[in-house]
This record gives C-alpha cells, structure tokens and sequence, in this order.
C-alpha cells in the first residue's frame, strides 16, 4: 500500500484478523489469512506468552504451525498463485521467513515471487497485467507490490552477497518520485542505488581506477538522496515504552529502518576500500572514515530499537546490519593500530562501549526469546571484544585461509580470534592491526573436471548387466527391503559449472577398495568398488544445507558475504 494511502487510512491489520475466513474459502485466500496470524504472533512481547498459558501450544508454536500449514498446502502449490492473493502470499512467507531469522528462504520465497509477478506482468509499465483477483476487498497495487519485491530483493542480496533478480529502475523515475512521500521516495532512490552497488559487486574486484571512480559517484548520489529530506528527519527516533500512538510508534520505526538501511548502502559501498587505507597513504583513508562513520550510525539506532522492542522476530534484519557494522567498527580500530598517526584514537573507548551495549542488547534478546541469532552474534562480539589493542607496532592481523588449512594457529601467530565461515572459509583476528593472507591451497577448476569424469558408475548388488549412462544404480537392503532403487544421475557436463572448486581435492589416490559390488569389464560383479575415503569429513560438505534455517545456520552466510566484500579489492595496491 502507497504510505499516502496508509498514513491517511491508518493500521487496520488487527481488525482484519477477526474475520476469520469459512470453510468455503478459497484455500488462498485462508493461507493469506494464517500467514497474517503467524506474522502478528512474530511480534508478540514474551511477556505476554505467560497471559495466555490455558491455549494448548505456546504462540511460537502455533505461530510455525500456521506458517508450515499455508507454505506447504498452498503456496508450494503452483496452481494456487494465479492471482493477486497468491503473490501476496508468498510475500508474506518472505518477510516471515526474514523475520525468524532464515534469510536464504526470505531470499528463495521473495525471487519466486519475482518470477510470478513476472508472469503478471507487473513489472510492465504499460498496465497490461494478467492476474485475477480472489476477494473483491482486497486493496490490489500491483506497481507497489512490484516494487515491493524489487527492494527486498536487493537488500538481502546485499546482505547475502548474491546476483539481483532485475535490473529494473523505473521506481525512481521522476514521475514515480513525485507521486510519493519524502521516505518513500528515500526508498525507491535506496532500491536504485542497491542495484548499482550489486552491478559493481559483481562486475569486478575493485582495484581499477574506472571502479573507484563509480563509488565517488554513488557515494555523491548517496549524499543527495540524504539531502532531500530535512537535517531534523536524520535524528534517531524517540522509541520509549511510554508511547501508546501505534500510528507514531509505527512510522518511528519506519524512519529508523529507513536510516539503517542508508548507512548500510554507505558502508556496503566503501567497504572494499577500508583496509587499503594503511597501505596505500591517505587516498582510501576517506572509505575508512566513512564505513567508521555509518557503522557507529547504525549500532546507535539498533541499540534505539532493541532497548524498546525486545522483541527476536521483530525487525530481523537490523540485528544482522548491526552486527556487521559492529564487525566492521572493530576492525577498523584494529587496523588503525599499526599506524603511527591513528586517526581513530581518540574514539576507540566511546565506539568500544557502543559496540558492548549492542552486544549486551543481544544478550537481552536471546534470554528472553532463546534465539540463536542473538546468541551466537552476542558470542563473536564478545570474542572480538576480548582483543586487546596491544602495543602499535602492526603485529597483528586479520587472514583467511582456505578449507584445507589448519583450524590451528601456528606458534608463532598471535591470532585471538578465529572464526570459521561456511562455504567461506577460516577467519583469523589479531590485535594490533591487520592484513589479509591468501589461501594456502588453492584447487584448479579443470582438476575438478577431472575428478567427475573418473568417479565410477555404481551398479546393482548381484545383478549382472551394462551400466547405462545417465543412470546410477544403488542398493540398500536396509533401507528398501533389499530391492535396489534407481536414480536418474545428472548430466555430468551440467553439472561442472556448479561445482564448487573445492571438490579438486579428491584424487585418485585417495580411493580405495570397499567391499560394496561394482561392475567387472564383462558386466559382471566383482568386489573392487573404488570408495572415497573420508569424504563427507570434508569441511565442504559438513557445511549446513544453502537454504539451512536461521537455528541451523544463525548468520545465514551475511558474514561470508561481509569478508567477501571487506576482501574483495583486488590487492592492496594503490590505483589512480
């Protein structure tokens, strides 16, 4: 909904929830309704779990009862989502899915509503959409909810470090501009700028001079989109539990997000120049003030909203802004350290106890909702917390190694900190400063290529006959009664530009004979199956699942996205 629309009609969600939907309902129209239910029992204080003890399940389980019901009965369904219901179902599944913490499904379920809108044409400006409409209530603004998409799309691809879905730009186009209110229209500048932001990502590794000059650009573009709007809207908003205007409390909350997400475009934009600075003079030594600037930024406005809204699954993706820039405001402190003028000195103590009030809220959070997010966030500020700034000679250092190094500091390394990212790799943090190492191993693709080409054809147990190819053969008595299965094996060429370049590590050498049956060279079985050894010890595949929930996997790959982006400069060299 338009926010002219909606500040002019107010709130009415709670009231829609008392119309409870008939057995004779279209079945999308009563998934919209459970997901409405899930989404308001997100936002219910613990405090009021106790109030409400007589129901027979606790509100975060009916809460996913609800969800689980809908997601799975109609909006898995294909044939459900022909209409403009549908598509706000599976927007609904996003946000719930971001708001629990599981930001690889927000991601999957918000590009699938991409795809449907797509087929409706929403994203079309010559309002020739194709969709039907279930309920004649239903407030229908198909440029908005494309919009919608469009934006969120963006954000966690940032947060994720993934491709944008489209590149369309047309939400900031003059006439849209003046069609919307100031914070609506900060938005629809955001959503553009988020675009060029992921086009740069994804374009290079930011160590030409045509790549520094697009972020002095973006980052004047950045500075007059804060411009239009009053200096007075940039105060951190008033949150007290005192406020009982639910209209107030609403758009206070609004404009704080709103400001979080433009210091995070900010930082998201510098990063890859911050840890230049000590190397190259002072030319990158404007990133580093800048990142340092929108980090503090953001933490003051997180530690804002937690202090009133306690609440886990409430505004989510703060919790996770907060924590990079946390990262990001430590790490540069550290690396300021081996400069012989810190010009961060003087705000070390004050950004310090900002980044322990931060910590402390999330310690808060996790006592009174038990989240997974909050604890392990609160746990690695306190580990990075525990570094000491030491003496200023620049004997620490931050380095990453890849997946075949040792988990182990070497006796000689002063690490503190080491943290291991899925599908990323190990993380070490010093004291004193910091610099990047490169992997120790590194894995060509066209060995992997090799590996694929040479893994054996299994076949069925004691069944003589030719393999055919495209197809496996496996038996398992256990499992199926002793009558062997058979899968259709993927194409193997198809599969080579997924491979990740890890797998180049499984040689030849490294398989040795099982007692399972292979087939002999006459089609025979025989009892010299080639096995891999210790395959699944390997840290690649004991990562989580890539679309893992939020308490299978509580930063959902944002901290491998932050050290991509913190890393990604091409080297520390200087560029004109």
């Amino acid at each position: 909904m338009p926010y002219d629309i909606l500040s002019k009609t107010a709130l009415k969600t709670s009231e829609t929830l008392l119309n409870v939907p008939n057995a004779n309902t279209h079945p999308v129209l009563i998934a919209r309704y459970m997901l409405q239910l899930a989404t308001v029992l997100q936002h219910l204080h613990p405090d009021l779990h106790e109030g409400i003890q007589s129901l027979s399940e606790t509100p975060r389980t009916t809460m996913e009862r609800l969800a689980n019901l809908a997601i799975d009965l109609v909006i898995t369904k294909d044939e459900f989502l022909g209409s403009i219901e549908g598509l706000e179902c599976i927007m609904i599944e996003s946000m719930y899915q971001a708001n629990i913490g599981s930001l690889r499904r927000s991601w999957v379920s918000n590009r699938r509503a991409m795809g449907i809108a797509q087929l409706m044409r929403l994203d079309r400006s010559d309002h020739r959409t194709q969709f039907e409409v279930l309920d004649p209530n239903t407030r229908c603004h198909p440029q908005i909810m494309w919009f919608r998409i469009v934006f969120l799309d963006r954000q966690l691809s940032l947060l994720l470090g993934l491709s944008q879905g489209s590149l369309d730009r047309t939400m900031a186009s003059d006439v849209m501009l003046q069609r919307e209110t100031p914070i609506g229209r900060l938005e629809r500048i955001h959503c553009v700028l988020s675009s060029k932001i992921l086009e740069r990502n994804a374009s290079s590794s930011h160590s030409t001079p045509h790549d520094y000059s697009m972020m002095k650009t973006l980052d004047l573009e950045l500075q007059k989109a804060a411009r239009g709007l009053p200096s007075k809207w940039w105060l951190i908003p008033t949150l007290n539990a005192s406020l009982t205007d639910s209209q107030a409390i609403f758009w206070d909350t609004r404009r704080l997000f709103a400001q979080v997400l433009h210091y995070n475009l900010v930082n998201h934009l510098h990063l890859p120049y911050m840890l230049r600075s000590s190397s190259a003079g002072r030319k990158y030594e404007f990133s580093r003030i800048t990142c340092v600037n929108a980090s503090r930024e953001v933490l003051s406005r997180f530690i804002t909203l937690r202090r009133f809204n306690r609440i886990a699954y409430s505004c989510r993706t703060i919790d996770f802004l907060a924590l990079m820039a946390a990262m990001t405001l430590l790490l540069a402190h550290l690396d300021s350290h081996s400069e012989a003028e810190n010009l961060l000195a003087h705000q070390y103590l004050s950004d310090r106890a900002m980044i322990e009030q931060a910590q402390e809220n999330m310690q808060e959070v996790n006592s009174l909702n038990s989240d997974a997010m909050s604890a392990k966030s609160a746990e690695l500020l306190r580990r990075l917390l525990a570094i000491e700034s030491g003496p200023l000679d620049g004997s620490g250092r931050i380095s990453v190694q890849g997946f075949a190094t040792e988990t182990v500091p070497d006796q000689n390394d002063d690490v503190v900190v080491t943290v291991n990212i899925p599908y990323f790799g190990i993380v070490k943090i010093a004291g004193g400063g910091m610099r990047k190492e490169a992997p120790r191993n590194q894995y060509p693709q066209q060995r992997t290529d090799s590996i694929f080409n040479h893994l054996p054809r299994f076949q069925t147990m004691n069944m003589p006959c030719k393999t055919r190819p495209g197809n496996v053969h496996t038996a398992d008595p256990l499992r199926h009664g002793g009558i062997a299965k058979t899968h259709e094996m993927p194409n193997v060429e198809a599969m080579k530009p997924r491979v990740d370049a890890r797998f180049d590590r499984l040689e030849m050498s490294s398989m040795s004979p099982n007692p399972l049956t292979a087939t002999g060279t006459d089609g025979s079985a025989s009892n010299s199956v080639p096995q891999i050894n210790n395959l699944f010890s390997d840290p690649f595949f004991q990562n989580p699942g890539l679309t893992a929930g939020g308490q299978d996997w509580a930063f959902q790959g944002v901290d491998m996205a932050f050290f991509d982006n913190l890393m990604n400069n091409g080297g520390t060299g200087d560029t004109e």
